[in-house]
């Protein structure tokens, strides 16, 4: 296989994951098949057995793909040691909330997805714990700086801060949320975290 014949069956593998993603939010894991994902595509189920063995391999490489997109629009993004300062971290929590709903307006499928149509709840808690080690960059390099309290465990404040980004999407992927209220969601959970973590 050449580079080029890789390149397109990656292509493939990526929209059928994404079809999945969208079928299974739509319709449900257990309503939804195999030819459903298919039609969606305009696919054969040739097309898809080439890629994935079953609907419950497509069911978890669909939740990787749900995960991994969500670090890429955050993690990739913002640099969790660039803020030198407490108005510098906590304008950039804010510009993490903001990603994450920039990501719901997009592929809104993706969160209800991963969310409502997962069913691993221990792949769930793993792939969501990937996202540890970067709130954790970011707390320590509040300590290292001088903005954080040096008391901090940054293992569970971690945890904390992970727990609310993402009940924050859990809630706007199961009932649309307004503008006003995304706002209050920033303002009111970024002031909690800071409130909490800064040095007196």
């Amino acid at each position: 296989m050449t580079s080029s014949d890789g390149g397109a069956a990656a292509r493939r593998r990526e929209q059928i994951l994404d079809a999945a993603a969208r079928v299974f939010a739509e319709k449900g894991y257990h309503e939804a098949g195999i030819a459903d994902i298919a039609t969606d595509l305009g696919i054969g189920h040739g097309t898809f057995y080439r890629y994935f063995e079953n609907k419950k391999d497509i069911v978890g490489q669909a939740m990787d793909l749900a995960v991994r997109r969500i670090g890429q629009s955050v993690l990739e993004e913002e640099d969790p040691s660039s803020s030198n300062t407490l108005a510098e971290f906590h304008a950039q929590i804010e510009r993490v909330y903001l990603r994450l709903f920039a990501l719901q307006d997009r592929q809104p499928y993706l969160i209800r997805f991963l969310y409502r149509q997962a069913t691993d709840p221990t792949r769930l808690g793993l792939a969501l714990d990937g996202f540890l080690g970067y709130t954790e960059q970011l707390l320590r390099n509040g300590i290292t700086k001088g903005f954080l309290r040096p008391d901090i465990d940054t293992e569970i404040a971690g945890q904390a801060l992970v727990a609310i980004m993402f009940d924050v999407m859990r809630r706007s992927a199961s009932a649309e949320m307004s503008a006003e209220l995304r706002q209050r969601w920033m303002s009111t959970g970024t002031r909690m975290m800071l409130e909490g973590l800064q040095r007196r």
